[in-house]
């Protein structure tokens, strides 16, 4: 019985992340008897037919690594997994990899592999660390069908798009090609980052701002210069009438290390360039609304055309 691998196996199990499939062992020439004393002590199986050739850990790209040989050599990784592969955060920390395989073969799933079949099976795909992927749009809109939560999906697709990662257009494409089970997030997703927004508390400010008798409609991530033709910093929501900026400060995105000081830094310049801001919290949107509505209209019916800073905005358009 053979118990040693060929260099050529292992060097395989090195780009798999350091598996290797019941199949490609048995090529190898290992038996089954020989496998399971292995997996006794030095081996450990993940998935089904899937081998882990030391007791190590996995990761979430050798998850998807694993899922993928699960599933087989069709295989695309897609959902939240390939949305985190893309380098979205936030796609979330979930275990699970969503794996896609062609319409012929069956949906399954095993501990953390959830194997769907598909007859929209991607021809386009992105190799990522090893990893077969579809693009950015099909994964954001799949993990946006499988996921209850409508700020999940507006917080996933918003940065995707902010960060043109993929684009409305793209995520489109694929809320009207796809099924309607499970779209109603992605709807709705899409329809806050088509607003402009860059994130989940601005588009809720929106909406709050959008019920005042007072306020005129605001402009969302204006592209905003200094009277010398300067770069200024990108309020959250902009009066382009009276030149008032408003900011949501996010502790969570803006309280340690260089965040912190690009927040003091983009104040002071805001600042030095005459601009009146009103600064509110995620929390304070969520929980006093009104109170939030309040102090903005305040703030602007004390500001005039007439004392507008001297600078230039221009109303920045979603892609």
């Amino acid at each position: 019985m053979v118990r040693t691998i060929p260099d050529e196996v292992v060097r395989l199990a090195d780009v798999q992340g350091g598996m290797l499939t019941r199949a490609q062992l048995r090529a190898a020439g290992m038996g089954d008897e020989a496998v399971r004393n292995r997996l006794c002590d030095l081996w450990r199986q993940v998935l089904p037919g899937v081998v882990l050739l030391s007791r190590g850990p996995l990761d979430a790209v050798r998850r998807a690594v694993a899922a993928q040989l699960f599933a087989g050599p069709e295989s695309l990784v897609s959902g939240a997994a390939g949305a985190r592969l893309h380098g979205l955060g936030n796609a979330g920390s979930s275990q699970t990899v969503t794996v896609l395989v062609p319409a012929h073969q069956s949906s399954r799933r095993a501990g953390f592999a959830h194997v769907q079949r598909t007859h929209r099976m991607p021809s386009a795909r992105r190799q990522i660390d090893g990893v077969r992927v579809v693009l950015p749009a099909r994964a954001v809109a799949d993990a946006c069908r499988l996921h209850p939560d409508v700020r999940y999906a507006k917080a996933l697709v918003i940065e995707a798009v902010q960060r043109k990662v993929t684009g409305v257009t793209r995520l489109c494409d694929e809320l009207f090609s796809g099924p309607r089970r499970g779209s109603a997030t992605l709807r709705a997703a899409i329809a806050v980052a088509a607003t402009g927004a860059w994130s989940v508390a601005e588009h809720d400010l929106l909406r709050v701002v959008q019920r005042s008798t007072v306020l005129p409609r605001p402009w969302l991530n204006p592209v905003v210069t200094a009277a010398d033709g300067s770069p200024l910093p990108t309020p959250d929501l902009w009066f382009d009438d009276v030149g008032l900026a408003v900011q949501v400060q996010s502790h969570a995105y803006h309280a340690a290390g260089e965040r912190w000081t690009e927040t003091i830094r983009a104040d002071s310049a805001l600042g030095e360039a005459g601009v009146v801001r009103v600064a509110v919290t995620p929390s304070e949107i969520r929980d006093s609304p009104d109170d939030v509505l309040r102090r903005i209209e305040r703030v602007y019916l004390q500001r005039s055309p007439a004392t507008r800073p001297p600078v230039k905005a221009v109303e920045r358009r979603p892609t």
